[in-house]
């Protein structure tokens, strides 16, 4: 796995590191390769294979908003009828009976909890998202994006996994804005749909190191985020510079606003809010607080991320 580390000389004792001042920028680096390089993943005109046959509808807040989700089997279905399928991270991932193939497959199939936490948060705290620029780091099934989405904002879907992005993501965001249009009562083609879904959405899979100088790679500020959203994505302690490097790259300095949702700690890798937050407060550069806790089960929390 990566290494990461913070950037101070060999000569700085702890009392000069402690002493930084708040405000200063530490470079953070990470040493590590770049595993799978960045792409943008357009989708196609045959709606027909992106649109899911079955669905399932993830509750949020006891009901209160349903998320179209694809099922598994309609997406391992649809992989196995692909001539190509020995590359296929998710049918890896299947096969061995297992959520996470570290560097091969990151999980993006699962409908994780903290994922539903923050859908339930951005609801709860009834966030305006409408002509917002919104980006979903790791986003696997995409609910948060979805649901930023469904509100009125232009959304960026990214993910470690091609085939995330083309068999889990890009489905259900068609199939949320299907239904969206349907309880709209307006009459729709399947090219309305897609121009819609090209307009409002863009797909990027990758590394996040090699992601980070992908996106926006002239640091354009008409294309920073006004919203980040993140869940289930500090894991593993070796993931978190490359992640915290790519919100502090396309983040809309003053009023952009990152949230991360995660376990307090994730048993056996390390990683979790604490570590997240020890290394957002040593850069100086963000204010990080803990917005909403969950106690039922494993102890998840919504971390907030705002320029000081």
């Amino acid at each position: 796995m990566a290494d990461f580390k913070f950037n101070f000389s060999s000569e700085d004792s702890d009392e000069e590191r402690d002493a930084s001042p708040p405000g200063s920028r530490l470079e953070i680096s990470c040493e590590s390769s770049i595993v799978r390089k960045a792409k943008e993943i357009l989708i196609q005109s045959n709606l027909s294979a992106y649109l899911p046959s079955d669905v399932e509808e993830i509750p949020i807040s006891g009901g209160n908003l349903c998320i179209k989700h694809v099922s598994d089997s309609n997406v391992e279905e649809n992989l196995k009828d692909r001539q190509d399928v020995s590359g296929h991270d998710i049918l890896t991932a299947a096969e061995n009976g297992t959520d996470l193939i570290p560097l091969v497959y990151e999980g993006g199939l699962k409908i994780w909890e903290c994922s539903i936490d923050l859908v339930e948060y951005l609801l709860e705290s009834r966030m305006n998202f409408h002509g917002k620029l919104v980006m979903e780091i790791g986003c696997g099934a995409g609910l948060p994006g979805i649901y930023a989405l469904l509100q009125g904002a232009e959304v960026h879907f990214q993910d470690y996994n091609d085939d995330v992005i083309e068999y889990v993501t890009i489905p259900n965001v068609l199939a949320n804005l299907a239904q969206q249009q349907k309880q709209c009562q307006s009459e729709t083609s399947s090219f309305d749909l897609l121009e819609t879904a090209r307009k409002c959405c863009r797909f990027f899979s990758g590394d996040w190191g090699s992601v980070v100088d992908f996106i926006n790679p002239g640091q354009v500020k008409e294309m920073m985020y006004d919203v980040i959203l993140t869940s289930e994505t500090i894991y593993a302690l070796e993931s978190h510079v490359k992640l915290y490097n790519v919100i502090k790259r396309h983040l809309k300095e003053r009023n952009g606003i990152a949230y991360v949702a995660a376990k307090t700690h994730y048993f056996g890798v390390g990683g979790g809010t604490r570590s997240f937050e020890k290394l957002v407060k040593m850069d100086g550069v963000f204010d990080v607080s803990v917005r909403k806790v969950y106690t039922d089960g494993v102890q998840r929390e919504i971390l907030c991320m705002k320029y000081l």
